[in-house]
């Protein structure tokens, strides 16, 4: 959500529209300097204002509640300005849509991933997605305009009671900074197939089921894999094929791991769109994915594969269907990968199809 957001104010800067972006930020984080992630003609365009996010002692729902208070912060601040959009991200509508009839303005919410309407991982997992869902179904209920990254996201809304006409699809995208020419695809190295998975170790991203189909395939099959954030020690496996490099911050450091990859692995229980399987479609990599969220927007048997059902399965069976494909094979995926991301994923256009979507949106 914060990349999304990121990219939305930038692009909407870079399209001549005045934007205030309202936000917190958390005690431990330093105040950084914008210039090093927008241009000053952006800046000029770009009005940055912090509201505290509140703080309350731990208590069965405190997140709900301190979202809704956060929301109610921000209605203040802004319920006396002059706006011709509020771009609502997560949680922070609901205030607003409580007191819509005196609002003046196209009110647009965004809920991103939706995962607290997907799968769950365990009984912790299902009664924080129960408590969630408390907040998420008011909103998507009283939202004259649900934003929709699209694949089983736009169902999930109607489903849960969005209004009728009320989703409007709009994607992700990237900067076309990322997107490789197709002559820069490396060939086929001879020491076999390179896999990558980019993310932290949380439970819900599948990093357990995927540790260890390779755990049990490594020492037979002919790839390698690395694996980029930061994954436990006592979670990373002990062989010279399996590297575990850390987080990486460095955004050119970064795109060399895509570059030198021939196929992303992105096995989540749950997701909304994620910015990784983009960037690596654009560095010319095939993507092994879980069909969830919006994923199937970008991922098909054209660049890719699929998994449904059971991911341990579904990993073992794509991995060796990938390791038995010969280089023209491997070359088209990726260069459907490439253009697909072109046709469909910058930012250029999805910031055009955005504003066109606001324009058409009624009070």
């Amino acid at each position: 959500m914060q990349k999304h957001s990121y990219a939305l104010a930038k692009n909407f800067a870079n399209s001549k529209i005045n934007v205030d972006v309202y936000h917190f930020r958390k005690e431990e984080n330093k105040t950084i300097a914008l210039n090093q992630y927008f241009s000053d003609e952006e800046l000029r365009r770009i009005n940055f204002i912090e509201i505290t996010f509140p703080v309350f002692r731990h208590f069965i729902g405190h997140y709900i509640y301190a979202s809704f208070c956060y929301s109610k912060a921000l209605y203040e601040n802004v319920i006396n300005k002059d706006y011709d959009c509020i771009y609502a991200q997560g949680f922070t509508s609901w205030y607003f849509l409580k007191r819509e009839a005196s609002l003046k303005v196209k009110l647009i919410t965004n809920l991103h991933g939706l995962e607290m309407y997907q799968p769950s991982i365990n009984l912790k997992n299902k009664l924080e997605q129960c408590l969630l869902k408390i907040p998420a179904k008011k909103i998507i209920q009283n939202s004259k305009a649900n934003i929709s990254l699209g694949g089983k996201l736009t169902s999930i809304l109607y489903t849960n009671g969005a209004p009728e006409n009320s989703v409007i699809e709009l994607p992700n995208g990237i900067d076309d900074s990322w997107i490789i020419d197709e002559n820069a695809i490396a060939a086929l190295n001879q020491e076999g197939l390179k896999f990558l998975f980019v993310g932290r170790y949380e439970r819900r991203k599948g990093i357990e089921e995927l540790l260890e189909v390779i755990e049990r395939t490594i020492s037979n099959e002919n790839y390698e894999i690395s694996f980029i954030g930061p994954i436990p020690k006592n979670k990373q496996i002990d062989h010279p094929r399996v590297m575990f490099k850390g987080l990486i911050a460095d955004v050119d450091l970064l795109k060399n791991e895509f570059l030198n990859a021939d196929i992303l692995v992105c096995p989540s229980y749950s997701e909304g769109m994620p910015t990784v399987i983009l960037e690596a479609m654009a560095s010319g990599c095939a993507i092994i994915a879980t069909n969830v969220g919006a994923v199937s927007t970008m991922v098909d048997d054209q660049n890719g594969w699929l998994i449904e059902g059971d991911i341990k399965i579904g990993l073992d069976r794509v991995i060796t269907e990938a390791l038995h494909l010969d280089e023209k094979e491997l070359r088209d995926k990726k260069l459907v990968s490439i253009n697909r991301v072109s046709e469909k994923f910058t930012w250029e256009r999805v910031i055009k199809q955005t504003i066109e979507a606001i324009y058409h949106i009624k009070y």
